[in-house]
């Protein structure tokens, strides 16, 4: 399924409501995005010349006990320290609340992919420049800890567990408020993200990947009441992924087409040092110089 996209901004600032903090927070850690709608602004990018803001679903989003059984399967254990082995094993329990977002496959080059798998925190920085998001995505002082805050006063850690080249394991604990449900609900989550990396013989580079959620709540009541509105957040999350796919083509496209764009927003970033911030216009500088080097080869051919 293509989803062709005339605005960027206004699409990936759609309103698809709230699944939790946690949840959500471990989607934005893996893939890059809590993506809530904003007033309009001006920070965005014009109309692009070349660049088509298209994602493509290749497998469709599941909660089956199939999907359930094979993700979990596939979770190398014997990589992780032993702790970190229970506090997963736990999660992968029968009380668990299971969902395996669609798989989404982006034109993209890796690079880009990897700066924003390994840097999420510039990823909430870009969204906060935007205006889309007000999510606060913070690291800690130990390596791989982050802690995240909402402005509707939900709050938790997320830690990455595994990293490898294809494979992202993170786990987040956490307070967080709904919008469906009248308290705030403690919780625990667990997401599975794996990617791969394509090229066409255009020499176009892709990226197709697919995150699993595992969540579970320490009260039976409330896990009754997950349940009952699963169908709800199930679809939430589904587009929210969808979305941060987007975002991450919209990145892209800008890093070629609209370079002074993109220099703009690293200046706004806020709280970041220098280094930080010529990273990020490097990341977006290698964009450039693929794209070039692609170009000049069909060219030649």
């Amino acid at each position: 399924m293509k989803t062709p996209v005339t605005n960027p901004r206004q699409l990936i600032t759609r309103q698809v409501g709230r699944l939790g903090c946690l949840t959500l927070a471990l989607v934005a850690l893996c893939s890059h995005g809590l993506l809530q709608a904003g007033e309009p602004t001006r920070s965005r990018p014009t109309t692009t010349r070349h660049g088509s803001l298209d994602v493509t679903e290749i497998v469709a989003a599941t909660s089956s006990d199939d999907a359930r059984r094979s993700v979990a399967a596939r979770i190398p254990l014997d990589q992780l320290q032993d702790h970190h082995r229970a506090q997963v094993e736990d999660l992968l329990g029968g009380h668990t609340l299971f969902r395996c977002l669609p798989a989404i496959r982006i034109e993209l080059e890796p690079a880009t992919y990897e700066y924003y798998r390994r840097n999420p925190s510039m990823a909430v920085a870009v969204w906060k420049v935007l205006g889309i998001s007000k999510l606060q995505l913070n690291t800690t002082a130990a390596p791989d800890l982050y802690t995240v805050k909402s402005p509707d006063g939900s709050d938790g850690t997320i830690e990455i567990l595994l990293r490898t080249d294809d494979l992202l394991i993170v786990r987040g604990t956490g307070t967080w408020h709904s919008g469906l449900l009248p308290t705030p609900i403690r919780s625990e989550g667990l997401v599975v993200l794996r990617h791969r990396f394509e090229q066409d013989t255009e020499g176009r580079r892709y990226v197709s990947h697919q995150a699993a959620l595992f969540l579970t709540f320490p009260s039976k009541s409330v896990r009754s009441a997950a349940r009952l509105v699963a169908p709800v957040t199930n679809m939430i999350a589904d587009r929210n992924f969808q979305d941060i796919s987007l975002f991450l083509r919209m990145m892209q496209v800008a890093s070629v087409e609209r370079p002074g764009w993109v220099e703009m927003i690293a200046g706004r970033l806020e709280g970041r040092t220098r280094a930080e911030r010529d990273e990020f216009l490097k990341s977006a500088a290698r964009a450039v110089v693929a794209d070039r080097r692609r170009r000049r080869s069909n060219t030649q051919r």
